[in-house]
Protein backbone atom coordinates (compact mmCIF):
# COMPACT_ATOMS: atom_id res chain seq x y z
CA UNK A 1 0.00 0.00 0.00
CA UNK A 2 1.29 3.66 -0.68
CA UNK A 3 1.56 6.24 1.59
CA UNK A 4 -0.63 9.21 0.43
CA UNK A 5 1.93 12.14 0.15
CA UNK A 6 0.39 15.17 2.31
CA UNK A 7 1.68 17.97 -0.26
CA UNK A 8 -1.01 16.20 -2.87
CA UNK A 9 -3.65 18.69 -3.53
CA UNK A 10 -6.60 16.94 -3.00
CA UNK A 11 -9.40 19.02 -5.58
CA UNK A 12 -13.07 19.13 -4.56
CA UNK A 13 -15.97 20.06 -6.88
CA UNK A 14 -19.17 21.80 -6.34
CA UNK A 15 -21.71 21.68 -9.51
CA UNK A 16 -25.37 20.87 -10.03
CA UNK A 17 -25.87 17.72 -11.59
CA UNK A 18 -28.38 16.37 -13.92
CA UNK A 19 -31.62 15.43 -10.99
CA UNK A 20 -31.00 19.27 -9.82
CA UNK A 21 -28.64 18.68 -6.71
CA UNK A 22 -25.88 19.89 -5.80
CA UNK A 23 -23.06 17.77 -5.71
CA UNK A 24 -19.77 17.44 -4.37
CA UNK A 25 -17.09 15.62 -5.88
CA UNK A 26 -13.20 14.82 -5.34
CA UNK A 27 -11.14 14.87 -8.13
CA UNK A 28 -10.33 11.45 -9.76
CA UNK A 29 -13.40 9.79 -8.37
CA UNK A 30 -17.00 9.44 -10.65
CA UNK A 31 -19.43 9.01 -7.78
CA UNK A 32 -20.34 12.22 -5.62
CA UNK A 33 -19.26 12.32 -2.08
CA UNK A 34 -22.41 14.07 -1.14
CA UNK A 35 -25.84 16.12 -2.35
CA UNK A 36 -27.40 19.02 -1.15
CA UNK A 37 -31.02 20.45 -2.85
CA UNK A 38 -29.03 23.83 -2.80
CA UNK A 39 -25.56 24.86 -4.23
CA UNK A 40 -24.96 26.96 -0.44
CA UNK A 41 -25.23 23.36 1.77
CA UNK A 42 -23.08 22.01 -0.87
CA UNK A 43 -20.15 24.49 -0.86
CA UNK A 44 -19.87 24.99 3.00
CA UNK A 45 -19.67 21.13 2.91
CA UNK A 46 -16.78 20.90 0.39
CA UNK A 47 -15.21 23.58 1.91
CA UNK A 48 -15.12 21.64 5.46
CA UNK A 49 -14.30 18.59 3.89
CA UNK A 50 -11.29 20.47 1.86
CA UNK A 51 -10.02 21.94 5.49
CA UNK A 52 -9.29 18.79 6.76
CA UNK A 53 -7.09 17.71 4.31
CA UNK A 54 -3.24 19.72 4.24
CA UNK A 55 -3.39 20.89 0.83
CA UNK A 56 -6.51 21.28 -1.17
CA UNK A 57 -8.67 23.10 -4.05
CA UNK A 58 -12.29 23.52 -4.39
CA UNK A 59 -13.91 24.69 -7.11
CA UNK A 60 -17.73 26.32 -7.13
CA UNK A 61 -19.80 25.64 -10.58
CA UNK A 62 -23.18 27.77 -10.79
CA UNK A 63 -26.39 26.41 -12.22
CA UNK A 64 -24.95 26.58 -16.08
CA UNK A 65 -21.88 25.03 -15.11
CA UNK A 66 -19.77 27.94 -15.03
CA UNK A 67 -16.82 28.49 -12.96
CA UNK A 68 -18.05 30.96 -10.28
CA UNK A 69 -15.28 30.33 -7.60
CA UNK A 70 -12.10 28.73 -6.69
CA UNK A 71 -10.90 28.64 -2.83
CA UNK A 72 -7.43 26.54 -1.90
CA UNK A 73 -5.48 26.39 1.38
CA UNK A 74 -3.06 28.47 -0.01
CA UNK A 75 -5.40 31.45 -0.19
CA UNK A 76 -5.35 33.16 3.60
CA UNK A 77 -8.08 35.45 2.64
CA UNK A 78 -10.29 32.54 1.67
CA UNK A 79 -14.02 33.13 3.29
CA UNK A 80 -14.36 30.75 6.07
CA UNK A 81 -17.62 28.47 6.28
CA UNK A 82 -20.47 29.90 8.58
CA UNK A 83 -21.05 27.41 11.29
CA UNK A 84 -24.34 25.86 11.18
Amino acid sequence: MQTPDPHQVVHFTVRPDLAGEWSVTEQGFDKPIAAFADARSAEQYALRLAESKSAWKVDVYDASRKLLATYNSEDDAMPKPAPD
